[in-house]
């Protein structure tokens, strides 16, 4: 299904100036139909509901996590959005689950923010769906604004322009180093990926940079604080409560995240933005692993980095779309592994369903070839988890990973419909 962009819904909502002109389209493209959101199969909808509700945490190490966030989240608010009125009370359910008792986000702008994307992505189409927006309480909608505000503020922060001028590399909010905006997709994804759908959540552009603008880090601690966001309030107080962090200051944070530009796109440029996501994240022609398939040989005289069975038979070789994390590098050298190249995918596809949501999404010769390398990427991994993918990553051999035959696993049972049920259709494919 198809709809007809509005010129004046589209201006409201990205701002004056907006890339979805007739003079950034083409003529041609500008008159095109919108893609929009094919609804959720009912089978996936039920296993949506049936799935634990997802939170996030901190484990005994400190290190920070997101459990039960696998995709259900995100198939359960379009299928509200949809209209299917069975998944409403577990949406409801999940969206207070997660703004309560210390199992809210962190938002420090970094690596978590991919995770982050399963309730944020949620929360924005929820927004758009007022029978069920409309059942949470003030206190409850307050919540949700804040979260969408630190997760915007964090990202903002590690992500600006100014925050790499001349050179420099930005920390999380938290003082973390192991972040930076020009990494592999799954921080991409998640880290520009949180200005596409915190700005379309605040209503476009113009809203987005006056508070981006006025943004005063005492005062939203503090409302972080009075609403029990306990995650996001000591993460945004690291530099008050712990001085040697390396956290920056209120006043560094404010300058870097005013004017916001992403390699100077502005706010009103989400399409853009998402294009230069997406094409980075589907990135590299389809083969069969490192090393034209032999993969990476290890210590023990076994080899990793490389599809195990089936490469005779894999689909599209040679043709640009496949993952970039299955032709990657990072700390120690090259990099092909399944989890990563997923932990970009996940993100790009509810970044992309958004923006979709939002009409923010429009049809014509860009999108078809953004899709068409989305298409490609999403069968190559589908098939490579299919039949048995080696994993290599940071100088050493992760082992095999083989989804099994009933597709059930580490959310593939919701991201594969997310995609070839839900997207896909609406592009065509």
């Amino acid at each position: 299904m198809r709809r007809v962009l509005s010129s004046l819904v589209l201006s409201s909502l990205l701002g004056c100036g907006g890339e979805l002109t007739s003079e950034a389209l083409g003529t041609s493209d500008a008159a095109l139909a919108a893609p929009v959101l094919a609804s959720p199969p009912q089978a996936t909808v039920d296993q949506a509901i049936a799935a634990p509700l997802g939170w996030f945490g901190v484990n005994a190490s400190g290190e920070r996590y997101c459990s039960n966030c696998n995709g259900q989240s995100i198939l359960l608010a379009i299928a509200s959005f949809k209209g299917n009125t069975g998944a409403d009370a577990r949406l409801l359910q999940q969206i207070r689950y997660v703004i309560g008792n210390n199992r809210d986000p962190f938002g420090n702008g970094g690596y978590m923010a991919q995770h982050e994307r399963m309730m944020t992505g949620m929360f924005a189409i929820a927004k758009s769906t007022p029978r069920v927006w409309n059942l949470l309480t003030a206190a409850e909608k307050t919540k949700v604004d804040l979260i969408m505000k630190a997760t915007l503020v964090g990202s903002a922060y590690t992500t600006s322009d100014t925050s790499y001028l001349n050179g420099a590399v930005p920390t999380g909010i938290d003082g973390d180093t192991n972040l930076n905006r020009g990494w592999n997709p799954n921080y991409q994804e998640g880290m520009v990926g949180a200005m596409l759908v915190s700005t379309l959540y605040l209503g476009g552009r113009t809203a987005t940079d006056t508070f981006l603008n006025g943004y005063q880090h005492a005062a939203f601690v503090s409302q972080l604080n009075a609403a029990g966001l306990t995650h996001l309030a000591a993460v945004f107080n690291t530099n008050v409560s712990n001085p040697a962090s390396g956290a920056p200051s209120a006043t560094k944070i404010q300058n870097a995240i005013k004017n916001y530009r992403y390699k100077g796109l502005a706010l009103d440029q989400l399409f853009d933005i998402y294009v230069l996501l997406a094409n980075n994240t589907f990135s590299t022609p389809v083969d069969c692993g490192l090393n034209n398939g032999a993969g990476v040989l290890l210590s023990t005289g076994e080899r990793s980095g490389y599809l195990t069975a089936g490469c005779a038979e894999l689909p599209n070789k040679g043709k640009v779309g496949q993952l970039k994390e299955f032709r990657s590098n990072d700390a120690n050298g090259e990099r092909s592994a399944t989890f990563y190249a997923y932990d970009g995918f996940k993100p790009d596809l509810i970044n992309h369903a958004v923006l979709m949501a939002y009409g923010a999404m429009p049809a014509g010769a860009t999108t078809t070839a953004v899709v068409n390398r989305i298409a490609v990427g999403a069968t190559d991994l589908f098939f490579k988890v299919g039949k048995g993918y080696r994993n290599y990553a940071k100088g050493k051999d992760y082992g095999l990973y083989q989804l099994p035959a009933n597709g059930i696993g580490n959310g593939f049972e919701y991201n594969r419909p997310l995609w070839e049920k839900v997207i896909a259709p609406a592009h065509g494919l």
